[in-house]
C-alpha cells in the first residue's frame, strides 16, 4: 500500500507540476529501485543494481527524443523580416533567449498585471457635499417645539430634498497600488512568450525600410501577412522612422511605442507585436539585467531618501524667465 500511496503521489506531481518537462526519478523501497519514467507515466522495478544503469540508459534516450521536440526545451528562433515588400520577405534568424521568451505560461501572473494597469489609472473625481457645504439652510425652517413636527434644524439635513449627502463620495479617490517588480518582470517574459508560440511575435529589420508614408501600403502589409487589426510597432526609443509615423496616424488600431514603455497590457491588447531588431536586443538586454540582478527585487522607494534631491534639482538652472517649478 506504501509503494501504491508514493505512485500515486508522483503522478499527481507530475500532472501539476512535471506536465511540461519529461523527467526521471528513481526511488529505493526495501532494496528495490523504482524508476518512474514520466514521459510514458510507466513505471519499472529492478532488483538488482548493475542492472539500474540499463535502464536509465534507456530512459535518458527516450527523454532526450522527448526534449528535442520539446518547444519549451528547444532555443527559440524567429524570422526576421523587411518591410520593402507587401509580400512576406524573410531575410535572415534570430536566436531568442529562453529565459524570457521560453517562460512558464503562469496565465495568472498575466492576470495580475493587467489588472494591476486597470486600476491604477481608475481615479474617482466625485465629492458629494455634505450638510454644512451645501448652500443656503441657515435658518432654521420651524420653531423646536408646539408645532407638532420632527425637530429640524437646517432644511440642508439629509433627509431633506436637496439636503447634503451623510457618508457620501468624498473624492478624490485612487485605486493606486504598486505590483511586486519580481510579478511585473515575469508577467512580462509571459505576455512575450505567448505571443511568439502563437505567431503573433514579427522582428523587423528596421522600420525605415518602408517605401512609402501612405496609410494603404501598411495596412496591405498587415492583410498579406495575417498581422490582424490590431498591431504593436515596438522602437527602440521614442525616435521612430516617420514614414512609419505618417503611415499609422490615421489607423487607430495600429499604435507605436518604445521599448521603455512595454508593458502587458498593450501586448495582449494587439493582435500582433512588431519590434524591431535593435528593440528586441535593448529588450533581452534589459529583462535579463532585472531578471539575475545582484540586489533584490522588492526595493522599498521613500520619499525622504530622495527629498533633497528632488527638492534642489533646478538649483542649476538660470533662466529667470521660466523658473522649475517643484
Amino acid at each position: 500500500m506504501r509503494c501504491v500511496y508514493i505512485f500515486f503521489c508522483l503522478i499527481h506531481q507530475y500532472i501539476f507540476q512535471e506536465l511540461l518537462f519529461p523527467t526521471q526519478m528513481r526511488l529505493l523501497i526495501s532494496k528495490s529501485y523504482f524508476i518512474f519514467n514520466f514521459s510514458k507515466l510507466s513505471i519499472s522495478t529492478v532488483r538488482s543494481v548493475d542492472s539500474v544503469g540499463t535502464s536509465l540508459g534507456k530512459l535518458e534516450s527516450l527523454s532526450n527524443s522527448k526534449i528535442a521536440n520539446n518547444p519549451f526545451v528547444v532555443s527559440p528562433e524567429a524570422w526576421v523580416t523587411s518591410l520593402s515588400t507587401i509580400e512576406q520577405n524573410n531575410t535572415d534568424i534570430v536566436k531568442l533567449n529562453s529565459d524570457i521568451f521560453r517562460h512558464a505560461p503562469r496565465l495568472d501572473l498575466l492576470h495580475r498585471n493587467i489588472t494591476w494597469q486597470l486600476n491604477y489609472r481608475n481615479l474617482q473625481l466625485t465629492k458629494q457635499l455634505s450638510r454644512g457645504e451645501m448652500p443656503g439652510g441657515g435658518r432654521k425652517p420651524w420653531p423646536q417645539k408646539k408645532t407638532g413636527r420632527a425637530h429640524v434644524g437646517s432644511v440642508r439635513s439629509p433627509n431633506f430634498i436637496n439636503g447634503g449627502f451623510a457618508h457620501g463620495v468624498r473624492g478624490p479617490r485612487t485605486w493606486f497600488y504598486m505590483l511586486p517588480d519580481a510579478i511585473r518582470l515575469k508577467g512580462l517574459c509571459v505576455a512575450l512568450t505567448i505571443k511568439h508560440a502563437q505567431n503573433d511575435l514579427v522582428i523587423v529589420e528596421d522600420f525605415s525600410s518602408l517605401k512609402n508614408d501612405s496609410k494603404e501600403l501598411i495596412n496591405d502589409i498587415a492583410e498579406s501577412r495575417n498581422w490582424g487589426y490590431s498591431v504593436l510597432f515596438v522602437e527602440e526609443n521614442s525616435e521612430v522612422s516617420t514614414k512609419l509615423v505618417n503611415a499609422t496616424q490615421d489607423i487607430p488600431s495600429f499604435n507605436i511605442m518604445p521599448v521603455y514603455g512595454l508593458n502587458c497590457f498593450s501586448i495582449m491588447k494587439h493582435d500582433t507585436l512588431v519590434i524591431s531588431r535593435k528593440a528586441l536586443l535593448k529588450l533581452e538586454e534589459r529583462i535579463l539585467y532585472h531578471l539575475y540582478r545582484s540586489e533584490s527585487l522588492q526595493k522599498k522607494y521613500r520619499y525622504k531618501d530622495i527629498k533633497e534631491k528632488i527638492l534642489n534639482e533646478g538649483a542649476s538652472e538660470n533662466n529667470e524667465k521660466f523658473a522649475p517649478f517643484v
